[in-house]
């Protein structure tokens, strides 16, 4: 039973902290990762929640890169 208490906990722990651990990082790579995923350019959003500037150029490329990843639609 340890074993999942502990596991539950850093799942927790992980969902808890993903909405900070944006702000102030790599701008490239979020704005990549949010390409991959296609949530729409979320540079203002950053922003607005982190209070810091977002450096748009980076998180323009790589969301630009990251949506070039992406797999062409299957319809």
């Amino acid at each position: 039973m340890r074993p999942i208490t502990v596991l539950a906990a850093l799942a927790l722990t992980g969902c808890a902290g993903s909405g900070s651990s944006d702000c102030g990082s790599d701008w490239r790579s979020v704005g990549q990762r949010d390409g991959r995923m296609n949530a729409g350019s979320q540079a203002a959003n950053y922003a607005a929640r982190c209070g810091t500037p977002v450096d748009g150029a980076a998180y323009e490329e790589g969301y630009r890169a990251g949506f070039a990843q992406r797999p062409p639609p299957n319809w």
